[in-house]
């Protein structure tokens, strides 16, 4: 039964992680190498406003309450 469970819900994910842009998912994966907002800012020439901005609509795109919990549900939705 728990693993029917935990395949629901990496499918909820996988398909949440949909919902993500292209940016925001490049902003997640510079924040899992790392990567603090002001050098995410500078890496792809944005304001560190925007960086803020797109980070926080993955936070709600994935229903994260932080960025450790974001990443983790990102990580689940990429292929093995």
């Amino acid at each position: 039964m728990r693993d029917i469970t935990r395949e629901k819900q990496r499918k909820r994910v996988i398909m949440k992680s949909w919902m993500l842009s292209p940016f925001e998912k490049t902003c997640l994966r510079w924040v899992s190498l790392g990567k603090t907002v002001d050098e995410i800012a500078l890496l792809q020439g944005k304001s560190v406003v925007e960086i803020e901005g797109y980070l926080e609509n993955a936070l709600a795109a994935l229903e994260a309450k932080s960025m450790q919990e974001a990443l983790e549900k990102a990580s689940q939705s990429e292929p093995d």
